[in-house]
């Protein structure tokens, strides 16, 4: 009774998987991208059944489809760590997409503060949320907002001065903010972005083409350089990847295990990572963990950095 239904479970399930390799180049199959870790669940479950009942073959279609979920996001889960940086002087960057029409702003608050972070960048913040935030973290007393309306909206917060603050556009839209931190004895450029949303396929594109210009900026870019926030995009996806593999710049969660951050209405098993954080040139990575929601649909990601730069004349504040 239950062969059939199994059977078929299990080959939708494994077209989907093969369909999510056309990801390169369709904004439907992209979107079956971001659910390979659901997808490989689901086909665990069947191999499962399926060795329980001793239906092999069923069994035997389940395991491939479940190792060509699983190859894809091997690397990112299990490779190599960025290496931690020797001398590096450790800088704590907190990225959180606080959500659109969350009331908690005092609850986001007082958890920023639990975290003692250097600097804080949020995401989904309105005009109206930031003249809220803003008096409710005065030990960040140096701040840039680049707000568009919406769930654009970017804020930098900081411990220390920001040299030279400005917006990030790609294609004359705005889905950023840039900065320098200066740490008195070194320097870092720190990007805070929201990248598109990729529901639709004009949405899909413009991500694909602000992930590429963000890559190139932070590959150009001299001395120790990150970029953090919601990226809309899983680090399996292959647009993720070329521009790792295109300019050199790293994954900072790579090898670091399973650190969903979306959507926390779901079960963790079910999660996916789309907040993310990109090194480059002098910037080294010591830890990357996930922290809370406070009613936000995101996780808080907490990056432990480091800065590896010649020290230079000032001292810190």
């Amino acid at each position: 009774m239950i062969a059939r239904p199994l059977a078929f479970g299990t080959g939708v399930l494994c077209l989907a998987t093969l369909v999510a390799y056309g990801g390169r180049w369709s904004w439907a199959c992209e979107l079956l991208v971001s659910l390979r870790s659901q997808l490989a669940l689901f086909l665990i479950l069947a191999l499962v059944i399926a060795a329980v009942l001793r239906h092999w073959r069923i069994a035997g279609v389940a395991a491939a489809g479940l190792a060509l979920n699983v190859w894809p996001m091997y690397g990112t889960l299990f490779g190599p760590t960025t290496p931690p940086a020797a001398d590096g002087r450790a800088v704590r960057v907190v990225a959180f997409n606080v959500q659109v029409g969350n009331a908690n702003l005092a609850g986001i608050a007082t958890y920023l503060d639990s975290l003692e972070p250097d600097v804080v960048v949020l995401e989904e913040v309105t005009s109206a949320s930031v003249e809220r935030l803003v008096p409710l973290l005065p030990w960040l007393a140096h701040h840039f907002v680049a707000v568009e309306e919406g769930v654009r909206g970017v804020l930098i917060l900081s411990r220390w001065p920001l040299i030279a603050p400005q917006f990030v556009t790609s294609g004359g839209v705005m889905y950023g903010a840039r900065a320098d931190i200066d740490l008195g004895d070194r320097q870092f450029r720190l990007y805070g972005v929201h990248l598109n949303w990729p529901v639709v396929l004009a949405a899909e594109r413009g991500r694909n083409a602000q992930l590429v210009a963000l890559g190139h900026e932070l590959a150009e870019c001299r001395g120790a350089c990150v970029a953090v926030g919601d990226f809309n995009v899983t680090p399996w996806s292959s647009h993720f990847r070329d521009v790792i593999k295109d300019t050199g710049v790293r994954d900072c969660a790579a090898g670091r295990g399973w650190l969903p951050t979306w959507n926390s209405g779901l079960p963790s098993a079910f999660r996916i990572r789309i907040d993310q954080c990109l090194a480059s040139g002098a910037m080294g990575v010591g830890d990357v963990q996930v922290g809370k929601s406070e009613g936000s649909d995101h996780f808080a990601t907490i990056n432990d950095l480091l800065v590896v730069v010649a020290p230079q004349r000032k001292t810190p504040p």
